[in-house]
């Protein structure tokens, strides 16, 4: 017995050099397991693609005009809420208004005795969702060193307001959806 890993013996087994019997051979079957994966993949592919079709805004034609996307575009508008160190500044977006109606939106509400005007802020809001009822986003765009505090308050003076009309008083939800966005430089 010389040299190789393997030899055989009188007997017909095999056996390595110290004569220890050799482990008996496994053959593996990955074809389950291939079938599997493959098919793992093909659902996260199109997965992916379908979360990317979600994200496009498209409207759809409809019988009805009152029951179409493109008839709330009117009554629809994304407000701008910045948030700088010397106050607030508030604009408006949208497609079906003029530029002209847009622009008696734009509003800046500086720092009043070293204050945020919160309740200016959301008085100005519910003016705007009284003339746009299906508004419902607000996009804040906080400039660099604002305050976490302020970014707060900012978010629910937008949410809601406590409006009191004669003894009653009771919660107008504003814009719900508020969007932490960033400055693109």
């Amino acid at each position: 017995m010389a040299g190789g890993a393997a030899e055989v013996q009188e007997s017909g087994r095999k056996t390595n050099v110290f004569g220890e019997d050799l482990p008996p051979t496994v053959e593996l079957n990955l074809t389950a397991l291939m079938d599997i994966l493959s098919n793992l993949l093909f659902f996260l592919l199109a997965s992916f693609g379908a979360t990317i079709v979600m994200s496009i805004n498209a409207t759809v034609p409809v019988q009805s005009a009152e029951s179409s996307d493109v008839a709330d575009t009117a009554q629809t508008v994304t407000v701008n809420l910045k948030l700088a160190k010397e106050g607030f500044e508030v604009s408006a977006i949208g497609t079906a208004q003029t530029e002209d109606a847009l622009a008696k939106l734009h509003r800046a509400f500086p720092l009043s005795n070293g204050q945020f005007d919160y309740a200016g802020l959301a008085q100005h809001l519910l003016q705007i969702k009284q003339a746009y009822p299906k508004s419902d986003t607000v996009i804040m765009t906080p400039e660099p060193g604002v305050n976490y505090d302020v970014m707060i308050r900012a978010m629910d003076a937008a949410r809601d307001i406590e409006v009191t009309e004669g003894r009653a008083h009771h919660s107008v939800r504003l814009f719900p959806t508020v969007v932490v966005s960033t400055v693109v430089k």
